[in-house]
């Protein structure tokens, strides 16, 4: 497809999207107002809902449904969204509202708190008279949700994929949410938080495992982990029907989120809706590792191209207060053979501590550079699971305490004589490197 034909269709997308909207303000509805919410399925942290009224002459290309934008689409058409709406409004409903009213009610409670916000920016700019009836003149545009926000409203099933204002909504609810929930991960380290926005990943059950619940997790939404934290499953009767569920893994090769699931109820979070989603449910999570591209090749052989590459994982134990890193630094020659070096450490450091595994991973990453550095190495890909290891050493993240600070100026001071590269990685995702770096860790802390 050419520049141009792309262009065409995006207009022709655009058009067809203010269809629903132009023909309101025909039959004489003065506001129209898009209404969608993000994080309904997630674990922990809130449900967010964003109301949005766009100008009549809204001309910006690629609004869509958020699940189906980048997220540096999603930030920058945000911004544009913003910037250009007649008025627009975020509401919240946190998770003890979820575990007290459900989670629709509790969406139906941020939808209508996105309302009100957007009324008193509309009231700000002096666009509303003070007459009591005329929100009579007004059009909610809600997705999917059916709700009694005293004055008129339609519900659009897939309305973020079909009306302009419910996509640019849904934008607006995903970038708040998704900010959100990365501040949180500084807060709660250990869940990833940055990277599954509170989903339920293998990342985050392995850090409700070994950190426990944190004050934003949906006690409602873990029942069935709390009867059995090996799977997040329920137990069940212990018959072989019973056994063979608590074992099976979903695995998503296209969705949200891209990994290996506990339970369905995740798995569908990932995919329900989700134009070409693939999955698939397997007894083995081999199997499943397969299906996702991660298992290791029919030979045993590792096939790099040559190069250094260092993977990092940390662990912290609550009881003693102490964390630790384990390393695998992993050397390939020009004829593909690789060799392996493995090191870990234990830190007793009462303020980085407070970071829990992340310190560790932190500490995992000056390690591996001081080893390259150590052995002349010109260039590095370091691979960790916690996405402020290179968020932070590329400056993308604030560093806001000295743990973070002062490993954002060493890495920075390294780069002067070293080429270093850092590829965040799913956690416990089948990579033996990954899996080694982890064991090593723990091996640290039971020295």
């Amino acid at each position: 497809m050419t520049k141009a034909e792309r262009q065409e269709r995006d207009i022709a997308k655009l058009a067809e999207m203010k269809a629903h909207e132009d023909e309101l303000r025909s039959q004489g509805y003065r506001y129209i107002a898009g209404i969608d919410e993000v994080g309904r399925g997630p674990l922990a942290g809130p449900v967010y809902a964003a109301c949005v009224i766009l100008p009549e002459d809204f001309d910006v290309i690629g609004i869509n449904d958020s699940k189906k934008l980048s997220a540096r689409k999603r930030e920058e058409l945000s911004d544009i969204i913003k910037e250009r709406a007649v008025a627009w409004g975020i509401g919240t409903a946190d998770n003890n509202e979820i575990d007290e009213v459900n989670i629709l009610e509790a969406t139906k409670h941020a939808m209508k708190k996105a309302i009100a916000a957007t009324r008193r920016m509309l009231a700000e700019r002096g666009l509303l008279s003070g007459e009591d009836e005329e929100h009579k003149k007004d059009m909610l545009l809600i997705d999917a949700v059916k709700l009694d926000a005293g004055m008129p409203s339609e519900s659009i099933i897939k309305g973020d994929e079909k009306c302009l204002c419910i996509a640019a909504a849904s934008i607006v609810a995903k970038v708040a949410r998704d900010a959100y929930m990365t501040e949180m991960d500084e807060i709660y380290p250990g869940y990833d938080f940055a990277g599954n926005k509170g989903y339920g990943t293998a990342k985050h059950y392995e850090g409700l495992r070994t950190f426990g619940k944190t004050p934003i997790h949906r006690l409602t939404f873990l029942k069935k982990f709390d009867e059995n934290p090996e799977t997040g499953h329920t137990a069940g009767k212990a018959d072989k029907e019973s056994k063979a569920v608590a074992k099976k893994v979903y695995a998503v090769r296209k969705g949200r989120t891209t990994g290996i699931f506990m339970n369905w109820d995740d798995c569908k979070a990932q995919v329900d809706g989700f134009a070409g989603a693939e999955y698939k449910s397997f007894a083995d999570p081999a199997e499943a590792m397969a299906y996702l591209g991660l298992a290791e090749n029919p030979e045993g052989e590792d096939k790099f191209p040559a190069g250094i590459r260092a993977y990092v994982d940390g662990s912290y134990d609550s009881g003693s207060g102490r964390f630790s890193c384990g390393v695998v630094i992993v050397e390939t020659d020009s004829n593909g053979k690789s060799e392996k070096t493995e090191l870990n450490s234990a830190f007793d450091d009462e303020e980085a501590a407070q970071q829990r595994n992340v310190a560790g991973e932190i500490m995992g990453s000056k390690i591996a550079i001081d080893w390259c550095r150590a052995n002349g190495v010109k260039a590095v890909e370091i691979y960790h699971d916690y996405e402020g290891i290179g968020a932070w050493a590329d400056r993308k993240w604030k560093a806001n305490n000295p743990l973070t600070q002062g490993y954002r100026d060493f890495v920075e001071e390294a780069r002067k004589s070293m080429d270093i590269t850092f590829v965040k990685v799913k956690a416990h995702a089948g990579n033996k490197y990954n899996e080694l770096a982890d064991k090593l860790a723990k091996k640290a802390l039971s020295e």
